[in-house]
């Protein structure tokens, strides 16, 4: 039963994958992807929240659709779809983590972030935090990563949605005037300069921590 989960988990990325090349969404390009939601009519909501839950097959940073949510939604509109999004597109990773795990797909993302599954080892909902908030770690693996250190559900999706918080409001409600507006891209770049440089010192102090332990 396991090997067949397995086998239709790597089946559906791929056709996945091949759906989004030939929509032309994969390189998580604005206009491209404003373009197609403009030609969906009334059924834009529901398809965003089905791309932007899968945008994780195909790599597309969360940050696009956040951004995206704000340009063609109200801001309330905005962020409720984003939220939904977020709590479905994590909890594929999630469930994900959990079927491959001991496999050879969790073996690699264990050897290629050995220290970042070190630190989710000694504190799980922290580093994920951490790992969410900062620019140069590696998101989807932290979350990844994070669901296969043996952390429940509820404290998996309440951090990442406490951790992708800031980010979803400042997207949804500046909307497309983070692009077009020089005084909100400025804010919006203040704001996040911030959040990024703590983030990263945490980041930091975490693996300090470890090697001192």
């Amino acid at each position: 039963m396991k090997k067949i989960s397995k086998f239709l988990i790597v089946t559906i990325w791929i056709a996945l994958i091949y759906i989004l090349f030939k929509l032309n969404l994969l390189t998580g390009n604005m206009d491209n992807l404003n373009d197609f939601f403009s030609n969906c009519g009334n059924y834009k909501a529901l398809i965003f929240i089905a791309l932007s839950s899968l945008r994780i097959v195909a790599l597309i940073p969360s940050a696009v659709f956040m951004i995206l949510g704000g340009m063609i939604f109200t801001p309330i509109e905005g962020f409720a779809l984003t939220f939904i999004s977020v709590i479905l597109s994590e909890t594929i990773v999630y469930i994900t983590s959990k079927v491959l795990v001991s496999s050879d797909i969790q073996g690699c993302f264990v050897n290629k972030y050995p220290k970042l599954y070190e630190l989710l080892l000694g504190n799980n909902t922290k580093v994920l935090a951490i790992g969410i908030l900062c620019p140069i770690a590696p998101s989807d693996a932290v979350c990844f990563l994070a669901s296969s250190t043996g952390l429940n559900y509820r404290k998996f999706i309440l951090t990442v949605i406490a951790s992708n918080m800031p980010m979803m409001v400042l997207y949804s409600f500046l909307g497309g005037s983070v692009i077009s507006s020089a005084n909100n891209t400025t804010i919006i770049i203040a704001i996040i300069f911030v959040i990024s440089m703590y983030s990263i010192y945490l980041w930091n102090k975490e693996q300090r921590n470890e090697r001192l332990a």
